[in-house]
């Protein structure tokens, strides 16, 4: 079960849960742009923004950079406590600073403005399951996860 601990990253983010971890948004941008510059769809996209109906087609290029973009997110060596993300994450090295196995560990969590980086857009799972662990640890945190 430790092997599977190690899947929670500092944060409280449960790496099978996070698109970064999984790489399923970066293979299907990948394999969509593969697709479309195969099919050259650029020239398509230009004949398309011509008509009323289709004028968001004059913004193909932006959408082809942002998937351009999404083919990034993935984490590289390995997943958070193993080199994933690197030295830049501010969770991480905060937790390691005060050395806490992760986020749960601090009282201050609920309010920390940290954590918020994770926050914009979301629906704030990473303090939701920081209060699980709290309340029953890492090990049983994973098991709820894997049945």
């Amino acid at each position: 079960m430790a092997k599977k601990t190690n899947l929670i990253a500092y944060c409280g983010t449960y790496c099978p849960d996070c698109p970064s971890y999984t790489h399923e948004v970066a293979d299907l941008a990948k394999d969509l742009r593969s697709y479309l510059r195969r099919q050259k769809f650029d020239k398509y996209a230009s004949m398309l923004a011509k008509m009323p109906v289709f004028k968001a087609f004059k913004h193909y290029e932006k959408g082809y950079e942002l998937l351009g973009a999404m083919m990034k997110i993935r984490c590289k060596n390995g997943y958070c406590r193993t080199g994933g993300w690197g030295q830049s994450c501010k969770i991480k090295n905060c937790a390691i600073k005060n050395d806490f196995e992760g986020c749960w560990q601090c009282d201050s969590f609920e309010t920390c403005k940290t954590l918020n980086l994770l926050e914009p857009g979301r629906d704030a799972p990473h303090r939701k399951n920081l209060r699980k662990m709290r309340r029953i640890g890492p090990a049983a945190f994973v098991k709820t996860k894997t049945t």
